[in-house]
């Protein structure tokens, strides 16, 4: 071979050994939507949930909200799920993108049960994260370091076997494809939509009658408010609202997901119950005050995607059903007083 061939080579392979290493060096982990913190916890339910609660007190957390999850038809098995604020982090999340940020800034600790006992697990930060700041690598240490103190928390009012498996869709990267080619997908700033736009309103007015409206019961899916969020620094109230058979029926729907251990668990989906309560965010912006929430179907797939395609071809209309409901509620907000 001639010396300038060689020499080409060499640097074709050179090339190509730092490609690989750069692609390998920036190669995402795959992270599920929820991880086990404590697993075969022990003490009794209420036990464990009073022990929460007294570490959160105790804490740099402010609890929002205690929601007793909904569950399928004959489930003999509890879920409760802990919704805390935490100042800093919210800032953080907020400054990062004030579009997209509330959808991921409270924290939820999930209390619930099955066959194999009692269980702490939490909604993933760094899963969360990376599809609600669209695959912002500079909030990845803030994302880890929320997941840990929570974890902290957990561990530090919790006793029983340590876990850091992870469950619910597992995701090497924050955006989310379509299901089948068509079923939503796509970045989640454009997932944002707008319920319903007060033109020059008053943001402390409007969250009022928002505030009001939820306050009522949804008649189909029983969504109604569970916690409120003032944020004015960023000119943004977020309000959580949950609801059966809202919740129940998803975790029907979901079952075990991915985990195929749970296949013949009584009632394997609520440990999804972290999915709930869903956000409706009220924000000041150029044209007045803007009340929204994410598309019902692409939130569905942000925390039940592993629930499988045929699960989301099947129930197709809940979705759509569910939106409905939050726009009927909040039909209130632009009435005149």
């Amino acid at each position: 071979m001639k010396k300038s061939h060689y020499g080409y080579l060499l640097i074709i392979v050179s090339v190509s050994i730092l490609s690989l290493s750069v692609g390998t060096s920036f190669a995402k982990d795959k992270l599920g939507v929820y991880e086990y913190v404590i697993r075969s916890a022990e003490g009794g339910f209420e036990q464990i949930s009073d022990s929460l609660l007294t570490g959160i007190g105790n804490s740099e957390w402010e609890l929002l909200a205690t929601v007793n999850a909904g569950v399928p038809n004959d489930c003999s098995y509890r879920a409760r799920v802990f919704i805390l604020y935490d100042s800093l982090f919210v800032s953080s999340i907020m400054n990062a993108n004030r579009l997209t940020g509330p959808y991921s800034a409270v924290d939820r600790v999930i209390l619930f049960e099955d066959e194999n006992g009692i269980h702490v697990s939490l909604v993933n930060h760094q899963s969360l994260d990376r599809t609600v700041l669209l695959d912002d690598e500079s909030f990845d240490d803030n994302s880890k370091a929320q997941h840990e103190k929570l974890r902290d928390l957990v561990t530090a009012n919790v006793e029983g076997t340590v876990s850091t498996k992870q469950y619910g869709q597992m995701r090497k990267k924050g955006y989310i494809g379509r299901t089948m080619g068509i079923m939503a997908g796509g970045d989640f700033d454009g997932k944002v939509k707008s319920i319903v736009t007060v033109k020059g309103g008053n943001l402390e007015d409007v969250a009022a009658k928002v505030r009001s409206g939820l306050g009522n019961k949804g008649k189909k899916w029983g969504i109604q408010l569970a916690f409120e969020l003032n944020l004015p620094g960023f000119d943004t109230v977020i309000f959580g609202v949950t609801g059966t058979p809202m919740d129940s029926k998803s975790f029907d729907i979901v079952g075990a997901g991915g985990d195929d251990s749970r296949n013949d668990f009584e009632c394997a989906g609520i440990a999804h119950a972290g999915a709930y309560p869903l956000e409706v965010v009220a924000q000041s912006n150029d044209e007045g005050v803007s009340v929204s929430s994410v598309d019902a179907m692409y939130r569905m797939k942000v925390y039940f995607e592993d629930a499988g395609k045929w699960a989301f071809m099947k129930n197709m209309t809940m979705p759509g059903s569910i939106g409905s409901e939050i726009s009927k509620l909040l039909k209130n907000v632009t009435k005149e007083d």
